[in-house]
């Protein structure tokens, strides 16, 4: 059964000199550790994360852009977008935010918003056709990979991932859903070999030590935010309230993650997509060659400052449909 489906995007025009000094006058040196540039520097690609969107998802029903009060010309002059500013969904008190989490747990209070619905950063971007049963199935339950991954201590967002974890294992405990649902976990044919095995090896924990995180498109249902909301509103207080990501915050991958401990997914194959970093421009290659390979492909930023410039040129090229 066909079902409506609304992608999301949300970009920020780091460069954009109003921007920037409303951000300076929020920071503070204890939040710089993760306010770098590189957060939130534009490519230059949104009208091409767009075009991408026409070209290879033309069944999407609503397509937002979530900015800063920074939505182009052309943007607002296409009819296909629907653009908003962070004030038009975001309660007045938590602004202005710099805090990607804030926005992205907040998209359920926007009444328009569809049951489901698809959440991308602006560094991912559909490579090749893709369909709603890429995202959701036919029922309409998320596509997502299932496979257990422990949680590692590297850096600070590993605390936000734990926090979204210790939720997951208080609300539903692992005794109560795994059984039922292993097929789902333990799946070669999607996730394969490696994936299998590293979630074998976990299964001695009686709590989920957590999921894999591949970091590619967000498949969502609405009424789950409105479920949580009611139960637990503290979740989205809570992350509002930090201008900037904060070690205390929860992320939209706890919703993620509640789909998966309770079996409310389809497993996705693990060719769907595939982030790659890009430091310099050896690594436009592998860029180049996932854009014929994968659906979903994720541009991840840590360019330095010095060659920010030659490499996104060349990115930029490169992304031409």
């Amino acid at each position: 059964m066909a079902f409506p489906s609304d992608f999301f995007v949300s970009w920020v025009d780091g460069s954009d000199p109003t921007w920037v000094a409303k951000k300076n006058e929020y920071l503070t040196d204890s939040q710089k550790i993760d306010a770098n540039n590189s957060r939130y520097r534009d490519y230059g690609l949104l009208k091409n994360w767009f075009d991408r969107v026409w070209r290879y998802a033309p069944w999407v029903n609503n397509v937002y852009l979530i900015t800063d009060n920074q939505a182009p010309n052309w943007a607002i002059e296409d009819s296909r977008i629907i653009t908003l500013d962070h004030e038009d969904f975001i309660p007045k008190q938590y602004l202005p935010t710099f805090n990607s989490s804030v926005i992205e747990m907040n998209l359920w209070r926007i009444d328009e918003l569809n049951e489901h619905f698809v959440y991308f950063n602006d560094d991912m971007f559909v490579a090749q056709p893709v369909s709603r049963e890429d995202f959701f199935t036919p029922e309409g339950l998320p596509v997502l990979n299932g496979s257990l991954r422990p949680i590692i201590a590297r850096e600070m967002f590993s605390k936000i991932v734990f926090n979204n974890m210790l939720f997951v294992n208080q609300k539903f405990p692992k005794s109560d859903y795994f059984r039922k649902h292993t097929r789902k976990y333990i799946n070669i044919r999607n996730y394969g070999i490696v994936a299998v095995l590293v979630t074998i090896s976990n299964l001695i924990y009686h709590n989920w030590v957590g999921f894999f995180e591949d970091h590619l498109a967000y498949p969502n249902l609405k009424s789950w935010f409105l479920d949580l909301n009611t139960t637990n509103p503290e979740i989205f207080t809570q992350t509002s309230m930090h201008r900037f990501r904060s070690p205390d915050d929860y992320t939209i991958w706890l919703l993620k993650n509640m789909y998966l401990a309770t079996g409310t997914f389809s497993p996705r194959n693990k060719n769907f997509g595939e982030m790659v970093g890009v430091s310099n421009v050896n690594d436009l290659r592998k860029v180049k060659r996932l854009l014929k390979s994968k659906k979903i492909v994720v541009i991840n930023d840590s360019i330095d400052d010095f060659q920010a410039s030659s490499i996104i040129n060349k990115l930029v090229n490169l992304m031409e449909i």
